[in-house]
């Protein structure tokens, strides 16, 4: 599927999405990894996802900490886990899967994959099926499937906060806002020609977000970008902001604040948030796109946090796919192929 289309399809992806995943999740047996200190392990597209929903996880009270797939081999034992939780929507990352294939005797391994029978389906315990339709090179739909397949194991390790979201208004939302992203990308483009490097920005579920963001700027535009935690870009990665570069800044308060005063320092300033801007009309120029407050039962987070989880990188996308097409890039092809990523 072409990159556009895969960001156009995503709402139809997270309706079919959910329905398998709700499925297994009914059926399957979640013990051995309730109660237990969980090490939830990807690479790449799914490393942001798993950075986006690992907030939510804290919030519900469960032990679980992030883990590059590289990393959690070299830990070994000195990761503390005492279950797995392994995302690879191929099935083939070699990262994961020799990570996996070291794990202690008795760590139970769920793997949620869009490929059940794959090298690392086969080494699971249980295995979660992502049910993505036809998805582009860059993982568009994976990412948004699996922060969903994420958040819903979520729920269902931990149901009594469970906030129930209403996952076919999530959907419904996404597909509402895509003529806005849109506008917003059209809107976008001249100020983005000729930018040099980008910065993407966000803090809590939106660290995940920009992570994603920059990573689909290098992969569809081959621009360079880089994603941050926004305390964490504060303390010194702040310092090459500067005119003829950008900054996406997904949050709230805070990256309100960050945002209008990179602005008045000339560079290229996108605001993405929920909250409302107070303060921002007035001040110097940017752009900013407001996030539709999703309905969803209060729980320690923000009652609309996990919704925006999902949303948050739909305007993202869109400006990332006119802008590849106004640069030229073939459509999400990979420039770079490394013959050890992927097992067979």
């Amino acid at each position: 599927m072409r990159y556009i289309e895969a960001v156009h399809a995503q709402g139809k992806n997270l309706r079919t999405s959910r329905a398998a995943v709700t499925d297994r999740l009914h059926s399957l047996d979640l013990a051995p990894w309730r109660n237990r200190r969980i090490a939830i392990t990807g690479m790449g597209a799914s490393t942001n996802a798993i950075t986006a929903v690992l907030p939510p996880y804290w919030s519900a009270g469960l032990t679980a900490s992030g883990w590059l797939g590289s990393d959690l081999e070299r830990a070994g034992r000195a990761a503390g886990a005492d279950a797995v939780i392994a995302v690879s929507q191929t099935g083939q990352s070699a990262e994961i899967f020799s990570a996996l294939r070291h794990l202690p005797d008795g760590c139970p391994r769920l793997v949620v994959t869009d490929v059940e029978d794959s090298p690392i389906g086969r080494l699971a315990d249980a295995t979660i099926p992502l049910a993505l339709l036809e998805d582009s090179k860059v993982r568009t739909l994976g990412y948004t499937g699996t922060v969903q397949a994420l958040l819903l194991l979520r729920d269902s390790l931990a149901p009594a906060a469970a906030p129930g979201t209403d996952w076919d208004q999530l959907a419904d939302e996404l597909e509402r806002m895509l003529p806005s992203a849109t506008e917003l990308a059209v809107e976008l483009l001249p100020a983005l020609r000729g930018i040099t490097a980008f910065d993407v920005v966000g803090s809590g579920i939106h660290a995940g977000t920009a992570a994603q963001g920059a990573l689909l700027l290098r992969e569809v535009c081959k621009l360079p970008a880089a994603g941050y935690e926004t305390y964490q870009y504060l303390h010194g990665p702040i310092e090459a902001a500067a005119p003829g570069r950008a900054l996406i800044a997904i949050g709230g308060a805070r990256e309100a604040r960050l945002a209008e005063s990179m602005a008045a320092e000339g560079a290229t300033v996108l605001l993405i948030t929920a909250a409302d801007p107070v303060g921002v009309a007035g001040g110097p120029p940017m752009t900013v796109f407001g996030l539709p407050a999703v309905s969803v039962a209060a729980d320690s987070l923000r009652a609309s946090d996990l919704a925006q989880a999902v949303l948050a990188i739909l305007p993202v996308q869109a400006i990332i796919g006119l802008l590849a097409e106004d640069l030229g890039c073939a459509d999400g092809e990979f420039l770079h192929h490394q013959d050890d990523t992927k097992v067979s």
